[in-house]
């Protein structure tokens, strides 16, 4: 009660002061938010199945698949939904590569309960916890109860997504298919450490994932390719939107996929009933919905970090490196550039404290890469969905994406050849990241006074 004068007081009182009013605001929005992180640090306290890690106690407990079982090289990850306790708790158990496991099965695990160890330079431990994940068990012995308990719908898109992994990789071979792999369901399990550095160095590691913009340009290229075939408008982006977000789904919900997702939705249904869609509102409303369900997102996920503020430089910079710096260039190279310079205002000072490098490369790389990239994702689709159906077909039809997939590993590849191509930054401070922040916000209200924030396809 104290804490809601404290806040509802001030802006009673400065209703009729605007800017007041505002700070009000954002001060009861920012304290709710400390209130609702506070929660959901507390949800750690309170599992009890963390009560037993490290014990040395073997324990019994029954759970069910909840989550796309993943294959390593010599083992598979099961996300269980335990339900043998009090309450209802999440578990990762890893387990012997054979036999493998699917979504919905039920089974007995016997074993030690472990907290999740920190890797060299990642946060193993953080990056379970926003997943709700307190707990790990290595190795248990496994008893198979029964399958068929998951979610009908999730159960029959992870087994579309097998068989179409399954048909490409009679197709394609590394590193051709860790590429596709990536670009289709963001799975990078199969591209070797190597390209994953290279990839990383030539600033292209962003592309070769399921990003907000591939989300993004695949949903308005389906929307339009069902308006030229005939569809109203209306129908043709609510096939898109129901596409879209089974998509999602059987990508295993990430949050950039999830905040792209919810902005496409805005616009979709904004552009339907004829209102303009607001960038900065719809990327505002997305995360607020994502953090608001778990807002340990915004600490531990970096993926998330980076999907949001690349946005936000693209809503806020684009128009300006495309109207006033790149301004007498051929449209092409002035979009694309635009985009690529824009995308990394805010996200180039996170790349380098948390990887501790520069890619001088980047506009580079991506301005012959990021347009192909979600026509790629496209066609790599549907040539899957062919090959599933008819294999000699898709043998044919794989040509052409090894062709685009080649293209890319070429780029990459003769782009770290270029002398200087990436700069290495250690020892990043922390209290740099407020002031550095702090510096573009200022910028960017000088820069964007004068221009729309308008979503445009």
């Amino acid at each position: 009660m104290g804490f809601l004068l404290i806040v509802l007081v001030p802006l009673f009182v400065f209703r009729f002061n605007t800017r007041l009013l505002v700070v009000g605001i954002l001060f009861l929005a920012f304290s709710l938010g400390v209130f609702r992180c506070q929660a959901e640090a507390g949800k750690i306290l309170e599992s009890r199945l963390r009560e037993f890690n490290n014990t040395g106690q073997v324990l019994d407990l029954i759970g069910v698949i909840y989550d796309e079982p993943k294959d390593g090289e010599n083992s598979q990850q099961l996300k269980l939904r335990i339900e043998s306790l009090e309450k209802i708790e999440n578990l990762l158990v890893v387990a012997p590569k054979y036999p493998e496991y699917d979504y919905g099965d039920k089974m007995k695990v016997r074993g030690k309960l472990k907290t999740p160890e920190n890797f060299e330079k990642f946060n193993y431990q953080g990056y379970l916890q926003k997943e709700r994940i307190y707990s790990t068990m290595i190795f248990p012995e496994i008893e198979f109860l029964e399958s068929g308990q998951g979610s009908f719908l999730k159960k029959m898109l992870f087994g579309f997504k097998k068989s179409f992994q399954e048909t490409w990789q009679k197709l394609l071979s590394p590193p051709h298919l860790g590429i596709f792999e990536a670009l289709v369901f963001g799975e990078e399990e199969n591209i070797s450490a190597s390209w994953k550095e290279k990839l990383n160095l030539s600033g292209t590691r962003h592309l070769t994932a399921v990003s907000g913009m591939n989300i993004t340009i695949i949903s308005f290229l389906l929307a339009s390719v069902l308006s030229s075939l005939g569809f109203l408008k209306q129908r043709a982006a609510l096939i898109s939107l129901v596409f879209i977000w089974l998509y999602i789904l059987m990508i295993g919900w990430p949050a950039s996929a999830l905040r792209a997702g919810l902005m496409v939705s805005l616009f979709l249904i904004a552009q339907t009933l004829g209102r303009l869609s607001s960038g900065s509102r719809s990327l505002v409303f997305g995360a607020t919905i994502l953090l608001a369900e778990n807002p340990l997102l915004l600490k531990l996920d970096i993926g998330f970090q980076l999907s949001f503020l690349a946005m936000a430089g693209l809503i806020y910079w684009q128009p300006f490196f495309k109207d006033r710096v790149f301004v007498k260039l051929p449209e092409f190279f002035k979009l694309n550039l635009a985009a690529t310079f824009a995308s990394q205002v805010f996200t180039l000072p996170i790349l380098i404290y948390n990887f501790g490098y520069a890619s001088l490369v980047s506009p580079l790389t991506n301005i012959l890469l990021v347009p192909i990239i979600p026509y790629l994702t496209m066609v790599g689709f549907l040539f899957g969905v062919l090959g599933m159906a008819f294999l000699p077909l898709g043998q044919i039809l794989s040509w052409v994406l090894w062709l685009g997939l080649s293209y890319i590993l070429l780029v990459v590849d003769l782009s770290l050849k270029i002398p200087f191509s990436h700069i290495v930054i250690n020892n990043t401070s922390t209290w740099l990241l407020p002031i550095i922040y702090s510096v573009l916000i200022f910028l960017t209200r000088k820069i964007s006074r004068k221009q729309p924030h308008f979503l445009e396809p």
